[in-house]
């Protein structure tokens, strides 16, 4: 039994020699890996320390990195020193005389070489403050309100009969089209103007009241007519100098698919069937078109349209929109031509009205006679507006419709040209265009309304009016707080104009016999983004920043007019 113990515990002694001895090997084995302390030459080699600095180091470079994209960013976000500034002036449709004489315009970059650095920016005078007129003389206070030429913007006029809606009309025709006293405009603008009037005689009539810039030598008025008229309109406009009267004519290169649509009043609603046959012809000669690259030709339409054998009621009312149409084109281009190639070589086709724009032109499209009916009128004027904007933007445009009460109403005809003005205005910036609605009723287009960014109301006494502009103005919409708003603005910011102070117990009535109120010449300004002040403190360029008009309204009495004057009352003698 001992003999078995004692080699019971040699066998145990030497499994723990070797345990021991394996422990031990393994740590030489570890001991002779690459990077151990006790290895030759070990201090070449990165330790734990090193680990950690080089994550250190990697950590670093990614903070760097990081750093850098968001400089890059930031640098995209934030405008340039000045910039900010200057794009406020570029943009705004309306600036006070105060910012006339910012020291910052002088950062707009110029254009043209022989422009001043005051010359940049192009305005002209609009009006002034109406209590701020009443005291102040040339100094730091000054009621000056200014028209931005050189923006694109949209100006709606609304007002009673009298009030002077064709003549704040002229003044900022006058400030796009004339260099004068009254405007700061060394490249002057483009324009045409759309007026109709029920009224009209053999005997005689009233002519456009923009018409009268002809009184200034340097502006060059055209007034087309309906050719059923053209006798009528020269002895109308025969008084006014440097006045030229033409007959609109319609070259049949000016047509195209869509000119005929809104010609015919096809719309996406349910329609008679002569309008579904000519819709689809239109179709075809388009698709037509696409492969062959050919224009529209008005003689192949007609052609397809006798060929549909369409029945004597459904052609009268096709055929009375194409004789209006044809009225409005050159004859020889209406007619068929003649066979042979003699004949046809001796043929001399005419040409429509021609519309290159041209600097300090105003084209007056007078359609005002007994053969054409409002709806008609808006077609036609649908027609201009297209040929006029189609013209290169080298030259800036200016679109006014005087009156618009008289021809635009619920027909198609005038739909489509208050859809074509509202494209007008939502792409104002790229078309190079500034649009002038003046007309008596400001619920005519609502829309038009919510788009324009200046609004200048004369005075009227209709209540349905009111409702109108309250909907779509947020000066009127929110009058219940621009008392208080108006204080604390101008104690804080120090306008340089005093907006009109509204009465928080009943607002909406006392903004009403506000305009009621109003005098001949004066007007409430509704502009949101108008500039009307600086704040006292100053940023970090050491500036004054700018202050917008917003929900604020402003009481102008609108400038005299350069020009003469041709819309004077007739009075009893």
């Amino acid at each position: 039994m001992a003999g078995n113990d004692r080699n019971n515990n040699d066998e145990s002694s030497d499994e723990h020699s070797n345990v021991s001895s394996e422990t031990t090997s393994d740590k030489e084995e570890l001991t002779n890996q690459p990077g151990s302390d006790d290895q030759p030459g070990s201090d070449d080699q990165p330790g734990a320390d090193d680990q950690l600095g080089s994550d250190d180091g990697f950590k670093n470079e990614q903070s760097d990195a990081a750093r850098a994209i968001f400089e890059d960013h930031l640098s995209l976000i934030k405008p340039q020193s000045g910039d900010n500034h200057v794009n406020e002036i570029k943009t705004t449709p309306l600036f006070t005389g105060v910012v006339a004489k910012d020291p910052r315009i002088a950062r707009i970059p110029n254009q043209q070489a022989a422009m001043t650095p005051a010359q940049a920016i192009q305005y002209g005078l609009l009006g002034g403050d109406v209590e701020m007129l009443k005291t102040s003389g040339y100094g730091p206070v000054d009621p000056r309100v200014f028209f931005n030429v050189t923006s694109p913007s949209s100006v709606f006029i609304c007002g009673s009969q009298g009030s002077g809606k064709s003549h704040t009309l002229s003044c900022l025709l006058e400030n796009c089209l004339l260099a004068s006293k009254a405007s700061v405009l060394p490249k002057p603008l483009a324009g045409v103007v759309f007026h109709y009037d029920s009224f009209s005689s053999d005997t005689g009539g009233s002519p456009c009241e923009a018409a009268y810039l002809s009184s200034n030598e340097d502006v060059k008025v055209r007034v087309l007519c309906s050719p059923t008229n053209v006798q009528t309109i020269k002895h109308i406009y025969r008084r006014l100098p440097n006045v030229t009267v033409e007959e609109l004519l319609i070259d049949h290169s000016n047509l195209n698919t869509k000119r005929m649509l809104d010609l015919m009043a096809v719309g996406t609603g349910e329609m008679p069937l002569y309008l579904q046959v000519v819709k689809r012809v239109l179709r075809d000669m388009r698709i037509q078109q696409q492969h062959s690259g050919n224009p529209f030709v008005y003689s192949n339409f007609k052609e397809l349209i006798t060929a549909e054998n369409l029945s004597p009621m459904q052609c009268a009312p096709l055929h009375q929109r194409l004789d209006t149409l044809e009225s409005f084109m050159p004859k020889d281009q209406t007619t068929a031509a003649p066979t042979g190639k003699k004949a046809q070589k001796k043929r001399k086709i005419s040409c429509g009205t021609d519309w290159t724009a041209q600097s300090g032109e105003l084209t007056i499209v007078d359609l005002s006679c007994p053969c054409v009916p409002p709806e008609m009128a808006c077609a036609l004027f649908n027609i201009c507006l297209s040929l006029f904007l189609e013209q290169g933007a080298g030259i800036g445009r200016v679109v006014a419709l005087d009156e618009a009460h008289k021809y635009m109403n619920d027909s198609p005809e005038s739909l489509a040209l208050t859809n074509n003005l509202m494209g007008t205005i939502r792409l104002q910036r790229h078309l190079g265009a500034r649009v002038i609605i003046s007309t008596q009723e400001p619920s005519i287009s609502p829309k038009l309304l919510d788009l324009c960014s200046i609004t200048i109301v004369h005075r009227f006494s209709s209540p349905d009016w009111l409702r109108t502009l309250k909907k779509h103005l947020a000066g009127v919409s929110s009058a219940s707080r621009l008392e208080q708003q108006a204080l604390a603005r101008e104690e804080e910011e120090n306008l340089d104009i005093r907006t009109v102070r509204i009465d928080d117990a009943d607002p909406v009535m006392e903004l009403f016999s506000m305009i009621v109120n109003l005098r001949v010449g004066e007007a409430l300004v509704f502009a949101p983004s108008a500039i009307v002040g600086r704040t006292v403190a100053k940023d970090e360029d050491g500036d004054r920043r700018f202050v917008r008009l917003g929900n604020g309204i402003l009481r102008l009495q609108i400038r005299a007019r350069v020009t003469a004057d041709g819309g004077q009352s007739v009075l009893a003698t």
